[in-house]
């Protein structure tokens, strides 16, 4: 009996030294902002598509964000300062006693080899996020098989933003509508619906452009939970110094961007940080999007966003008419996908979100809202009622039912149009001039 005793507190003893190991712990945190990868938030349109009686889907309207893009140049810059300054310091660090990192963490970052065109080519679109992608059009064309196959040139459209990671993305989605003859659609500078603030002369000036809209990010990285992360982080690590908040957010960039959402594939970098630092990193990305794009810069948000939504209702007004396209879809950044958060009044917190306090509870998350492979996928419906039709639309974000719309996001044509129409009054004239540096 003796034996067995000392057995199971050997045994318990174990279990909780090697308790915080990253590389062993089951439930690890995987929410990274807008960098969060499309496979860990999304859901399944063919399982959530809302089924009625004696209805069919004659349209379908989409707007996605790209997939899984590597990080620009300056990010880039950053990370491989860390590869060559930090790395093999992390590891010493761990072999004269100074870490508190696992062994086996600590071996994995040694051994970890980059993707050299994560960092050589700056924005492109990975193979993850063409996957993400073409994984979106291919599950939807399992959903609408009969309106989707065999489509004209008149039938459908497909326009991509500014650069090569959306025309990429676009042409993912076409691979998984599984029809090569399909093509895209050019806009060659008119942005007016896939990404107006791209030439909105205004917004690129007033947000953009100026540093001081992160008033609040600067705020929260002075706080004393976001100092005590930068000390943990340090500590954990065995460092002699302070991260600076560049170098921390280099090695967070490091843990998200080399996450593998298809394979499921955790990052070893993600070691460095505790699931309680990879919260406060993730407000820091809120408090970014809050206040470029959401409700923070309201008075950009709340007109832009409008703009795609007005030509979300033409098509489906032409759908009804019978003149409509079966398929509309849009390939954009996640600023668009902010905006229509906004225009939708989705998710919106009581009060607004601020560096001085994380609301831990808070509804506006971008790990949910804007990551890469975001969409609303819009659904028009005709349902025979005696002798005559009746519409209705259905609305999901990241292919979930966007339930804080109408009935648990179905909406009847009246509703539908209750909320849509005034966003066909929506002008740009707030940009003043046209911005001509895109990018």
């Amino acid at each position: 009996m003796k034996f067995l005793i000392i057995t199971a507190m050997c045994f318990c003893v174990k279990t909780v030294l090697t308790l915080d190991c990253y590389w062993n712990t089951g439930c690890k945190y995987k929410y990274f902002s807008s960098k969060t990868p499309y496979e860990i938030v999304r859901g399944d349109i063919r399982d959530s598509i809302v089924k009625q009686e004696e209805c069919e889907t004659i349209s379908v309207w989409s707007m996605l964000r790209h997939g899984k893009r590597n990080p620009s140049q300056r990010y880039a810059e950053d990370m491989q300062f860390i590869l060559k300054n930090y790395k093999d310091y992390i590891v010493s660090s761990y072999e004269i006693g100074n870490s508190l990192l696992c062994a086996q963490d600590v071996e994995n970052i040694k051994n970890w080899k980059i993707n050299t065109s994560m960092l050589d080519e700056p924005n492109e679109l990975s193979n993850e996020g063409y996957q993400e992608v073409l994984d979106i059009g291919r599950r939807i064309k399992e959903t609408f098989p009969e309106l989707l196959t065999n489509l004209r040139e008149n039938e459908y459209k497909f326009t991509p933003g500014f650069g090569t990671r959306f025309e990429e993305s676009a042409n993912a989605f076409i691979e998984g509508l599984n029809d090569n003859k399909l093509i895209i659609t050019k806009e060659y500078g008119d942005y007016t619906f896939v990404a107006p603030y791209s030439t909105c002369g205004k917004y690129q000036v007033d947000i953009r452009n100026n540093p001081n809209i992160y008033h609040e990010v600067d705020v929260y990285e002075m706080t004393e939970e976001y100092l005590n992360m930068r000390e943990r982080v340090a500590k954990n690590l065995g460092f002699n110094f302070i991260p600076s908040n560049g170098n921390i957010t280099a090695m967070y960039d490091l843990c998200r961007y080399s996450w593998n959402g298809l394979l499921h594939k955790p990052s070893p970098w993600c070691a460095v940080f505790t699931t309680e630092d990879l919260k406060i990193l993730e407000y820091v990305g809120d408090l970014r999007h809050y206040y470029r794009n959401g409700y923070g810069a309201i008075k950009f948000s709340n007109v832009l966003g409008k703009l795609p939504m007005a030509d979300l209702i033409r098509n489906f007004e032409l759908a009804k008419r019978g003149n409509g396209r079966k398929i509309v879809s849009y390939f954009t950044h996640a600023t668009m996908m902010d905006m229509l958060v906004v225009v939708l009044n989705l998710y919106k917190d009581p009060t607004p979100l601020m560096g001085s306090y994380r609301n831990v509870h808070r509804r506006y998350r971008s790990s949910f809202l804007s990551t890469f492979g975001s969409n609303l996928i819009a659904v028009l419906n005709r349902c025979r009622k005696a002798h005559n039709y009746d519409y209705s639309v259905s609305l999901y974000w990241n292919e979930k039912p966007l339930t804080e719309i109408c009935n648990k996001g179905t909406c009847s044509w009246q509703e539908f149009e209750d909320i849509f129409t005034p966003f066909l009054n929506a002008t740009d004239d707030i940009c003043e001039f046209k911005w001509t540096q895109i990018n």
